[in-house]
């Protein structure tokens, strides 16, 4: 029995201790909760209003002291939280009972109509709190689920990158390897039975072969990057003309007989932008242009200022993009059914370059060339406000 009654005595003990702690942990909550700057506040503006209403308008107080109480209800439970402004109500309807209904500076009332008034105040005070709180709960909410459906979209567009990237290293990257080996083998195994001609032809096709798995791999780096937000954006203050000289260089060195025609005005706004990223996206856009343009017509580039931004068109004479494809266009491997055929099979040029070009607040966009001829034109927006 004494075992038993021990045994009891520890539970009841251990029982108490946790309900004291319980109360405890409740206690604290609710002391933190109230003690607060905002709850101060909440606490002194009616009382404040009161001393201001009775010292500069005593005869129109009663008259106008519950809406402005019910504006600073309002305020706290908009700009604070359910807890100041409940206790902005009760402090109000407080005030109101002490400051204004008769007999004045005493906390009884003489008049059931304005016990009902304070009440009724009391009420409507708890109920603008309570539905504010649930209002800012449920944005709250909203907002958070949006955070998520975002970052769960970023996290399928890695992981489709990465699947993109696996599938794309098994073909974009095996075959110029594949004809760098064979024709490096070629000149080892058969040098002696080649003439002059096939050997340079061989030596060219390794490096053709060389280049492009140089541009691929660059691409695939810019990709990545522009892929998990990692491409930083040093601006400078540069003019677009200076970029625009870079890139024809650049394509005349890749495609000399090429026929590029520039009119770009020396009179344009600078940009400030980071200048080589935005070579890249121009000389990407260039390079297409060029390998799709009709063989002895020019490809141009244009710029021109609007008024809140700076325009440059890039236009070829090719077969054009159809309008169905436009939309997949700069998706990343896109290349728009053209697989081996097109020279730089990837299709990552125009994915990289609107990512490049969106990364400064700008646009890309394929639209018809403007003369209303067969063609493309790749339409480039730089917002003049972001440069500023």
């Amino acid at each position: 029995m004494k075992m038993h009654a021990a045994i009891e005595c520890c539970i009841l003990r251990a029982s108490l201790c946790v309900d004291v702690s319980i109360w405890n942990n409740f206690v604290n909550k609710l002391l933190l909760k109230v003690f607060t700057w905002r709850a101060l506040i909440a606490v002194l503006a009616p009382v404040v209003f009161s001393l201001l209403m009775v010292l500069l308008m005593p005869s129109m107080a009663y008259a106008i002291s519950l809406l402005f109480f019910l504006l600073l209800v309002t305020v706290f439970a908009t700009r604070a939280d359910l807890t100041s402004a409940i206790m902005c109500g009760l402090i109000s309807a407080l005030c109101f009972n002490y400051f204004f209904t008769e007999p004045r500076y005493s906390l009884v009332m003489m008049e059931l109509y304005d016990v009902l008034t304070a009440l009724v105040f009391l009420s409507v005070s708890i109920l603008i709190g309570h539905q504010t709180d649930l209002l800012r709960r449920r944005i709250d909410t909203q907002a958070g689920i949006e955070r998520e459906l975002v970052r769960a979209r970023a996290d399928k567009e890695r992981e489709l990158l990465r699947s993109a990237l696996t599938s794309s290293l098994s073909h974009d990257l095996k075959t110029p390897l594949a004809t760098m080996i064979g024709a490096g083998s070629s000149l080892l195994d058969l040098r002696k039975d080649l003439c002059e001609q096939d050997q340079i032809d061989l030596t060219k096709s390794i490096l053709e072969e060389a280049r492009r798995l140089e541009k691929y791999i660059q691409n695939l780096l810019d990709m990545t990057r522009l892929g998990y937000g990692d491409l930083p954006i040093d601006r400078q203050s540069i003019n677009l003309s200076d970029i625009i000289h870079v890139v024809k260089k650049r394509i005349m060195r890749a495609w000399p007989d090429t026929r590029l025609e520039i009119g770009v005005p020396d009179t344009l706004a600078r940009l400030t932008v980071h200048p080589a990223l935005l070579e890249q996206a121009i000389f990407n856009l260039v390079d297409n242009a060029v390998k799709f343009n009709t063989p002895g017509e020019a490809v141009t580039v244009n710029a021109r200022q609007t008024e809140n931004a700076i325009v440059i068109d890039i236009v070829d004479h090719g077969p054009g993009i159809p309008l169905d494809d436009r939309e997949t266009a700069f998706d990343f491997f896109e290349t728009l059914g053209r697989g081996d055929q097109h020279q730089a099979g990837e299709g990552l040029g125009l994915a990289i370059a609107k990512g490049m070009i969106g990364a400064h607040g700008g646009k890309l966009m394929i639209l018809d060339t403007l003369s209303g001829e067969s063609g493309t034109c790749m339409r480039i927006e730089l917002p003049l406000v972001q440069n500023t």
